[in-house]
């Protein structure tokens, strides 16, 4: 038992290491190797339309849905992983390959989630249903049959003989100094810390110059990237078949599973961390001391708004920026003043023309990327310059000055920002990228409602969205979102951090989605259908070492 635990706090990561370098995976130099495959310099779309092998974490969010769909007995009795949050990448996303690490703290939480799953799992009222044998045949069959059906669900492949082996010392050396139900309890924690559970296995067999993922990994990858949890029994057997080796195959696969109500949350969880529309639940403002309340429902709103787009119409980007319709109920209808909704339930409505339309009207965005006080040009344009132009903002400096505080009928919100940061030049450098994009948005204050003038003050809201040295001239809310719309860098965009979400950020995956990219930029397959074929690029089949 001591044996096992020391191996998990400090030998976990290292371990994994090693299997990768085995492998030949990782960012590893060297020349090519006829039976490891061809050694590729990195960033180079013209050389590699794949990926390198890689190690993939659970995330905590992973590895619960798993426990729990692996062991549906835990049910309201557990609480749940004891993992801390999950570290969140550049991008904004928390299942990135090379921010999700092990150290001695992760290793420790791994361990007492494990002592806790496994003391519910081995207790006696739960095997007597999932292990008769433990009651009526306790011993060395009955044990091999609970390490054979566990580890083929934990580690999502059949348990090989030499892992079997040592499951079952452990197993023997337990229960002959205790009894045989605690051998099964610290068996299944040695399992559950295992990084064949702990980490997704992205790494392939040599083959034809490449690495060819197998089977059971594709399975696994299917699984997670749109499900967000372990592969089913029936998706590992098709596995065991060898039914997932053509491109059609995969993406079959993965229309049935974005199709599930797990494959529904995974959308809906990308949307949320590409979008942080979430952030609008819990903050306040102060000309409304309920407005979370009001945060809530708007949350609401714009996960009802996405699922309608992506799921229902099966649209696209365009669709998504300039859909004349959301999602009401009586309490957000009286809040924002049209729509004349009756009930607690959402509606269907379509917005007044002075609303805008798509996705930057949403109350969300708009409240969410706003200060307590008035609405924030600089929030507002940095959403769409970060999560729809992919640009990249480095951060602000120390000695920012401040905005001075609103002045209602005597400045606008406009007239503020451009004083300290369109005027000066240290602070122009940034905010020219940002500010002239949230100017288009000022028909909208804080609380993300409509609002014909500022305090009795007429609303400029002309600007222009940066576009690499380009600026491009946009006047209003709807004038904003149809441009964007219009612009072929924001379908790349959101290609590209759908992808990267998708794969986990791996280095390569970039260079996977180009056929697939041109689709949804031209408006030929919607967001659904784009993530579905995401699993029947090349990037998901074989992996090659990159220097």
């Amino acid at each position: 038992m001591i044996r096992w635990q020391t191996w998990v706090l400090a030998g976990l990561a290292s371990s994994l290491l090693s299997s990768l370098v085995a492998c030949g995976g990782g960012n590893i130099g060297g020349e090519d190797d006829p039976e490891k495959g061809a050694v590729l310099p990195g960033g180079s779309c013209e050389q590699a339309q794949v990926g390198a092998p890689v190690l993939r974490r659970l995330t905590a969010l992973e590895l619960e849905n798993s426990l729990r769909d692996i062991f549906p007995e835990l049910g309201a009795t557990w609480s749940g992983v004891r993992l801390g949050t999950d570290p969140t990448s550049e991008l904004g996303f928390t299942n990135d390959a090379q921010a999700l690490q092990v150290g001695v703290q992760t290793a420790k939480e791994l361990l007492s989630t494990a002592e806790e799953v496994a003391d519910i799992v081995t207790a006696d009222a739960a095997l007597a249903t999932s292990l008769p044998c433990a009651a009526a045949q306790p011993g060395p069959e009955c044990a091999a049959e609970f390490v054979a059906r566990h580890g083929l669900r934990l580690f999502r492949r059949p348990v090989s003989e030499e892992e079997k082996s040592e499951l079952l010392s452990l197993h023997a050396s337990v229960s002959g100094k205790s009894d045989f139900r605690s051998g099964l309890k610290w068996t299944l924690v040695s399992m559950i810390q295992s990084p064949y559970a702990f980490y997704r296995s992205e790494i392939g067999a040599p083959s034809a110059g490449v690495y060819a993922l197998s089977q059971h990994e594709l399975a696994t990858a299917l699984a997670y990237n749109y499900t967000g949890t372990t592969p089913t029994p029936e998706l590992l057997d098709k596995a065991a078949r060898g039914e997932l080796g053509s491109p059609e195959a995969l993406e079959e696969e993965a229309r049935a599973l974005l199709s599930t109500p797990r494959g529904h949350e995974a959308m809906s969880r990308f949307a949320q961390q590409w979008l942080s529309y979430g952030k609008v639940n819990g903050i306040a403002k102060e000309k409304i001391p309920d407005f979370s309340t009001y945060g809530a429902l708007m949350q609401e709103e714009t996960r009802l708004f996405l699922e309608e787009v992506i799921y229902t119409r099966g649209a696209g980007v365009t669709e998504l920026l300039t859909a004349p319709y959301t999602f009401l109920n009586a309490q957000l209808s009286t809040f924002y003043g049209y729509g004349n909704v009756t009930g607690q339930g959402f509606q269907l409505v379509e917005r007044p023309a002075e609303w805008s339309v798509g996705l930057l009207a949403q109350g969300s965005l708009l409240a969410g990327n706003s200060r307590m006080d008035s609405s924030s040009p600089t929030h507002r344009g940095l959403l769409v310059f970060e999560r729809l132009l992919c640009g990249h903002m480095p951060p602000p400096p120390a000695n920012i000055p401040a905005i001075t505080k609103p002045d209602p009928g005597r400045t606008t919100t406009r007239a503020r920002y451009e004083e300290v940061h369109i005027s000066a030049e240290a602070c122009n450098v940034c905010h020219k990228k940002m500010d002239p994009t949230g100017f288009a948005l000022e028909h909208f204050d804080e609380m993300g409602r409509y609002r014909a003038d500022e305090g009795g003050l007429t609303i400029d809201d002309s600007g222009y969205i940066a576009v690499d040295a380009e600026q491009r001239p946009v006047v209003g809310a709807k004038g904003l979102a149809e441009t964007l719309a219009g612009s072929p860098e924001v379908h790349e965009c959101v290609s590209e951090l759908a992808s990267a979400y998708t794969y986990g950020a791996a280095l390569g995956a970039e260079c996977a989605i180009g056929e697939i990219q041109q689709g949804l930029v031209s408006g030929q397959i919607g967001l659904l259908e784009f993530f579905a074929r995401l699993a029947g690029t090349e990037h998901m089949r074989t992996r090659v070492r990159r220097e």
